[in-house]
């Protein structure tokens, strides 16, 4: 449990500092394709979809990416959106007792994902605007692609989670 807590702290960190002054959709293309750019520099073949008021501004789909990433993309923004943290925070949060986004039928797990991989883009003054999700991975991993991207974006560095 301690383990897990001092995760949930960590993104809740991330959260407040990966933000921005203002988030458009060219800011968009230059995150995503920074995560192109990371995905191609690992191997790894990922989904990432990057989307502004619920409007999708990018999306990318490596070779080896299908449908199934697109489910778990779908999942992942949803549960950003409606909880306006990331898909991670609300795994940790279920682990350390803080909320189920699952129990009394809250949030329907057939739409919902608390798994790592969506990120909230945070606009400073104005809030929650949009998502950045990845999928592909291990979920610590697709989150973990997410904050590597929106580093280097920001010209950054935070702790990371690690499994």
């Amino acid at each position: 449990m301690e383990e897990n807590l001092k995760r949930y702290e960590k993104i809740e960190e991330q959260e407040k500092r990966l933000r921005f002054d203002k988030f458009d959709n060219e800011d968009a293309w230059q995150l995503g394709s920074i995560l192109v750019e990371e995905a191609k520099k690992q191997d790894v073949s990922i989904a990432i979809d990057i989307l502004i008021n619920g409007y999708q501004v990018f999306r990318y789909g490596a070779r080896g990416t299908n449908h199934y990433n697109e489910i778990w993309l779908s999942r992942k923004i949803r549960s950003v959106y409606t909880m306006q943290v990331s898909s991670l925070k609300l795994y940790y949060m279920m682990l350390i007792g803080k909320e189920d986004i699952y129990q009394g039928g809250y949030l329907d797990p057939a739409q919902f994902a608390a798994v790592g991989g969506g990120f909230p883009i945070y606009v400073n003054g104005v809030g929650c605007i949009g998502v950045l999700a990845v999928s592909g991975l291990t979920h610590h991993q697709d989150h973990d692609m997410a904050v590597e991207g929106l580093c280097r974006y920001l010209n950054m560095e935070v702790e990371r989670v690690r499994e």
